[in-house]
């Protein structure tokens, strides 16, 4: 499948979309944040000329099939930055390349942005990003989940 990669800034009637997704996704490692709380902080991602930047995936018929993000401060309390967080893919479309072309939109606007290094931590797809020629940094226990985090020099 081929998707199209674009800022969010550009589909800005997704933000809704990914905001639910991100929230059924991971909404436990942010207690006490709604899903309105996060539609607010996603639109805050329009961004393409600095972070946060969040990207989505668009299908052949325009509709979204995945989303990834440029962030700071994944990591409560750890100072590396910026991020690639909150890739997501719907189960339907996974498989077929759309997380790596995500990621690598990611990587290009940070090394765009002028960054030299990302990270990401992540608790179930280590060996996709190893594939992608992200390295493993350490693992640790991160809001009641086992976490691998990983860097890619740019």
């Amino acid at each position: 499948m081929t998707a199209t990669i674009v800022p969010l800034l550009e589909r800005p009637d997704l933000a809704e979309q990914v905001a639910a997704w991100g929230f059924a996704e991971w909404g436990h490692l942010n207690p006490g944040e709604t899903l309105a709380q996060r539609v607010i902080r996603i639109r805050g991602k329009m961004n393409t000329d600095r972070v946060p930047v969040a990207f989505v995936a668009l299908g052949a018929d325009g509709g979204i099939v995945g989303t990834a993000s440029l962030i700071f401060d994944d990591l409560e309390g750890d100072p590396r930055n910026p991020w690639l967080a909150s890739v997501y893919v719907p189960s339907e479309y996974r498989k077929k390349g759309i997380a790596s072309a995500l990621v690598r939109a990611v990587e290009e606007a940070a090394r765009r942005l002028g960054y030299s290094r990302l990270y990401l931590f992540t608790s179930t797809a280590p060996d996709l990003y190893a594939g992608l020629g992200w390295r493993p940094l350490e693992r640790q226990d991160y809001r009641g989940e086992h976490i691998q985090v990983m860097d890619r020099t740019l």
